[in-house]
């Protein structure tokens, strides 16, 4: 079996990390994306079945400065629809048009909204089906929250787009530190040699000691031969 090499193995560690990166990434995205900037106050989906010549009126109550109102809806069968938006609660059209804040004709489907400029105003969307033979059915989501939104609605994204941004940095300082390791050499400690001394007996040292200097015995005063390490008379050891 071949034994994976340590640029393979650096190669599938590399590959899990980019994986992990590009999820989170993917994650956070995806929660951005979806996310409201106004906070859902009210918010209203609903299914409605309108006949010929007939309208369905959603109320929408104490509304204040800076509240978004949107709209989105979309006919799903039957004969288009005319949208309006007007200020107050009514229960039926009426008015000249001059007096509706959104208006559209002949739709079917649509996407809008419209920030509120007075505190506690209510207002109504309303759909008609001005046909007089062919029934409609709409599909519609209506919201109403701050243009700031709550900022509690924000939290969960600020950690994620933080802890992902933590885990990028990590990994990249992680393989930044790994590559320089692998780059630099390494020292190699010197191998240190020990020098075996040969050791002598202490005779041998003041024999060599005496060789050429000491001529006569210290003990009894004889004349040695040179190289003696007894004295022949006394029997001494030199």
């Amino acid at each position: 079996m071949r034994k994976k090499t340590s640029n393979e193995n650096r190669i599938k560690e590399n590959k899990y990390k980019l994986t992990s990166c590009f999820v989170l990434i993917l994650l956070a995205i995806i929660i951005v994306s979806n996310a409201n900037p106004a906070y859902a106050a009210l918010s209203e989906t609903d299914t409605e079945v309108l006949g010929p010549n007939t309208g369905a009126v959603i109320n929408i109550v104490e509304s204040n400065v800076d509240d978004v109102i949107s709209v989105e809806y979309e006919v799903t069968s039957g004969h288009s629809l005319d949208v309006y938006l007007k200020e107050g609660l009514t229960m039926m059209l009426f008015g000249p048009p001059s007096t509706y804040i959104r208006k559209d004709n002949d739709s079917f489907e649509g996407e809008w909204s419209y920030t509120v400029t007075s505190d506690d105003t209510d207002y109504s969307v309303i759909f008609l089906n001005e046909d007089s033979v062919e029934s409609s059915t709409v599909t519609y989501t209506i919201r109403r929250g701050s243009v700031l939104g709550d900022i509690f609605d924000y939290l969960y994204i600020i950690f994620i787009v933080i802890g992902v941004i933590a885990v990028v940095v990590s990994l990249i300082v992680r393989s930044v530190v790994k590559k320089r390791k692998s780059i630099e050499p390494e020292v190699k400690p010197e191998s240190i040699t020990q020098t075996k001394v040969k050791s002598e007996s202490p005779a041998q040292t003041r024999a060599e000691s005496l060789h050429g200097v000491v001529t006569f015995c210290p003990e009894c005063g004889t004349k040695l031969q040179e190289g003696a390490v007894f004295c022949i008379e006394c029997g001494h050891q030199l």
